[in-house]
């Protein structure tokens, strides 16, 4: 793919100088060159966060048979020639500490063979190294062990300098370059990264973002495939194959198995995030899973658990180097709370407090000085509770907290952040009821809570009503680094035979969508028990499913999640790299309007210069440029004729924030929401996804409805409702649709309420501005535009000739423009058309867009256009 920038730079840089009558002219061109540098700043913007979404390919190593290691080729067929520089880029990850590797392998048409290698000297000091393959080692580079991660991402770019036969690399910071490779001005490479023709090693490796390119052409591939041995560049093309590959976004949407185990008597677990380990443990012993090297180790106590165990509660105190477990309801009169010292297994008897009620499903804390353990809510003899309760170790009990501020109903199910550095966690969610009885029947929350554990303050952040399954939270929310969103575990708790997916919510406003796929898992029985916790260090989460078959089995299965997770619909996007997805259809819009811009601004550009030089200033056609005005840009405000455009309450537009798929959503609810009806959910589900089942089409509906919710929050007059089963918009006052204006306006017409020349003085910046929504060409929407475009041809063409012969002959000419993007060969606004330019502009103008409509028409309806010039110009 030729560079965008490149191509089009030459068309506007002049050395003609601009006489005073170009004024008219730059008035005009200005406008122009502006949307192309704002397309070219759009598009370069795409392509970097395009670039940086993108999850990559692991390689099979020598750890794997050599038939099952991968191979990247980049150019299988038609392999590009690259002049006088051949730059490759892409970003590393190497994490092998036993091999040596190629990471690629440049072969040219002459059988010259160069490599980049990978060893790892026992030493301690691994290196890239630069070889002429067969013959000598040209460029050493050191790294640092610290980088030997899995996905720690190392920038790398080598500059292959054909002209002046030198290799040059950029990494980490410094510059490695050697000389004399003997290279022609020009390169035909076979480039494939891992296992290639001439050798098989293959370190412990993943790349992604991957760029090949000299001055003129640029290829990205960004290695964001899911499955699949085909290899795509940015724009969905075919261009490179691979055998045995790990597309790394799997790590990031699908969870992987890492541990499982039976126990058959009541087991707990926890998770140590300072040594990178899940523990599970019994009363003699502790079974520990190392994360980063995937070791089990099982260790027995120095003493044995001092207490019984029911459900096997815990809490980690990382300032002791702590676990507490806990019972709410001991089992037997022994002790109720101990602590495991994890550096010498050790147990130390801590109290027999209990709680009089069992709370299954609670939430448990400490505060931020790991000082005291606190509870919340939870499920026992037939109740909800509401309560929080501190364990007071000096007097050996729990005693209720009383809070202050907004009131969490009594529930269970909820899940709980840990309290950060200032003492305050969040509460998420859950099942229950207001008067925490039973017998009443319960109810789903999705509701978020802060809390101050200092200041022991409560305050309700927000409520949302998802359109989906309903579902609970597991025991831990994890907090994004910046605390703008929090991560839940969730699952629908009421079916024996229930999944698990990671939901990521706004603390702000509750907006939420899936980014994971789904765990099977089995709950039984109200022991079963789910975790989520997070390794910061491997930067991934972990989920722990303990499903219970009887009060004492269990099997405790383990699961990670590389983070960040990708969301369901970018996932289901790149299952289909050759079909744009949302991404793709900014870049492909951005690219159009680009060329556009710059053919438009080249053409008039040219078409004015060849007029001055003739003398001629009246040559360029109107036509060139759409000097309509447009139409006034209110807030609160949606227009739907021509181009598609919302403005928020402060008249900022955020028209970008309607993805094709919201802006279709949008569109079909806004439309039925004229008469108050609006559209049931299956309607919107066999609209919008018509390829889909309307059952399997639930979570992604809901997802693209709250996405909907979050854009219109900041416009006022207009709220979405879900009344029984039916979206509908509420508009009030103050909210604007061009649409819906034009249309009233119409029915005004037809109620004699105003005169057609009133409706275009009032209107006519509105529909001046284009057909309704050209831009969404969907079956659906066709009755809908049909009926306004017809509606509206009635009453403008019938007065395009009254103002003609009134001598309004710009505005006659506005109307026909307005009628020929509705009906392109309608013959009466052609007619006018003609007629208007050849009195505004002279007959050499008029005869130019007679032309220019006859090839129109010729290659439209594949005839000639029967009425001569010289005839419809009478």
């Amino acid at each position: 793919m030729a560079t965008k920038k490149a191509k089009f730079a030459h068309l506007f840089a002049s050395n003609y100088p601009v006489p005073a009558k170009m004024k008219m002219f730059n008035r005009y061109l200005l406008p122009f060159k502006a949307v192309y540098k704002n397309c070219c700043t759009f598009l370069l913007f795409a392509l970097a966060t395009s670039q940086g979404s993108a999850q990559g390919l692991q390689f099979n190593s020598n750890d794997s048979l050599m038939s099952k290691r991968t191979s990247y080729v980049v150019f299988a067929d038609n392999v590009p020639t690259f002049h006088n520089h051949l730059t490759i880029s892409f970003d590393l990850s190497l994490w092998d500490n036993d091999h040596l590797g190629y990471v690629f392998n440049i072969t040219d048409t002459r059988n010259n063979s160069y490599s980049l290698t990978y060893i790892y000297n026992h030493n301690g000091s691994p290196a890239l190294n630069f070889n002429i393959d067969s013959k000598s080692n040209k460029i050493e580079i050191p790294l640092n062990l610290a980088q030997l991660k899995k996905r720690k991402w190392m920038p790398v770019k080598v500059d292959i300098g054909l002209a002046d036969n030198t290799v040059t690399f950029l990494m980490n910071g410094k510059l490695y370059r050697a000389k004399d490779f003997g290279f022609e001005d020009k390169i035909t490479p076979q480039i494939t990264f891992g296992k290639n023709p001439h050798y098989s090693d293959v370190p412990k490796m993943a790349i992604k973002n991957l760029i090949i390119s000299d001055a003129d052409d640029r290829y990205f591939f960004p290695l964001a495939e899911w499955k699949g041995n085909a290899v795509h560049n940015d724009e969905g093309e075919t261009f490179g194959y691979v055998d045995h590959p790990a597309w790394l976004i799997n790590e990031s949407y699908s969870w992987t198995p890492k541990f499982s185990k039976s126990f058959f008597e009541v087991a707990g677990l926890n998770f140590d995030a300072a040594k990178q380990q899940l523990f599970v443990f019994k009363r003699d012993s502790l079974l520990t899973y190392n994360l980063p090297d995937e070791r089990i180790e099982v260790k027995p106590f120095q003493n044995r658990l001092p207490m019984a165990l029911l459900l096997g509660k815990s809490v980690i105190n990382t300032r002791l180097n702590k676990c507490y477990v806990y019972e709410v309801q001991p089992p037997d009169t022994s002790h109720g709370i101990a602590a495991l010292d994890l550096a010498t297994l050790r147990w130390e008897e801590i109290g027999k407090g209990f709680i009089k009620d069992q709370h299954h499903h609670h939430n448990a804390f400490f505060d931020k000085d790991q000082q005291n353990i606190y509870l919340f809510g939870g499920y026992g003899s037939f109740s909800y509770h509401k309560d929080f309760f501190r364990y007071k170790e000096e007097a050996d009990k729990w005693e209720t907290v009383a809070f202050k501020g907004d009131a969490i109903s009594p529930r269970f199910f909820s899940g709980s952040s840990q309290a950060d550095e200032r003492n305050e966690l969040y509460i998420f969610g859950g099942y229950g009821n207001q008067s925490g009885n039973q017998i009443v029947g319960g109810t789903h929350y999705y509701d978020l809570y802060w809390v101050s554990l200092t200041t022991r303050t409560i305050k309700k952040c927000w409520e949302i009503k998802p359109d989906e399954e309903p579902y609970v939270s597991a025991n831990n929310l994890i907090l994004s680094k910046d605390k703008k969103y929090f991560y839940a575990l969730c699952y629908p708790h009421e079916k024996p035979k229930t999944s698990l997916r990671l939901y990521k919510f706004s603390i702000k406003d509750g907006s939420y969508e899936i980014v994971s796929g789904a765990i099977p898992v089995t709950s039984e029985r109200i022991e079963s028990d789910f975790n989520l916790f997070y390794d910061a260090r491997q930067e991934q989460f972990i989920c722990t499913a303990q499903e219970f078959t009887s009060p004492t089995k269990s099997s405790v299965r383990v699961f990670t999640l590389v983070a960040p997770p990708v969301s369901q619909a970018a996932y289901l996007a790149s299952h289909q790299p050759a079909t744009p997805g949302f991404s793709q259809y900014i870049k492909y819009l951005v690219i159009v309007l680009l060329i556009a811009a710059a053919a438009v601004w080249y053409l008039v550009r040219k078409r004015r210069l060849k007029a001055l030089e003739n003398g001629d200033e009246n040559e360029l056609p109107e036509d060139i440029y759409n000097t309509k005005k447009a139409a006034e840009k209110k807030p609160n405000a949606v227009y739907t004729l021509g181009d598609f455009a919302v403005f928020d309450k402060t008249g900022r537009d955020i028209s970008y924030m309607f993805s094709p798929k919201i802006k279709q959503l949008f569109i079909l609810v806004l439309l039925n929401s004229r008469g108050g009806h609006g559209v049931v959910s299956k309607k919107i589900s066999a609209t919008l996804w018509p390829d889909k089942e309307v059952t399997k089409t639930k979570n992604i509906r809901g997802v693209t409805i709250n996405h909907l919710r979050n854009i219109i929050a900041d416009i006022d007059g207009i709220e979405l409702s879900f009344v029984n089963d039916t979206y509908c918009f509420v508009l009030q006052e103050g909210f604007f649709c061009d649409y819906f204006a034009v249309a009233d306006a119409i029915t005004q017409l037809k109620q004699h309420q105003l005169t057609p020349d009133e409706l275009l003085a009032t209107q006519l910046d509105l529909f001046s501005r284009g057909a309704l929504l050209p831009d969404i060409q969907e079956p659906w929407l066709d009755e809908t535009k049909v009926g306004f475009e017809e509606a509206l041809l009635q009453i403008i063409v019938p007065e395009i000739r009254r103002i003609y012969d009134s001598g309004e002959r710009k505005k006659a000419l506005d109307l026909c423009r307005v009628v020929m993007a509705i009906d392109p060969f309608n013959d009466t606004a052609l007619k006018f058309k003609l007629k208007a330019l050849r009195r505004i502009k002279g007959v050499d103008v008029a005869r130019r867009a007679y032309d220019e409509f006859v090839a129109d028409y010729a290659r439209s309806l594949g005839g000639e256009y029967p009425i001569h010039f010289d005839k419809i110009c009478k």
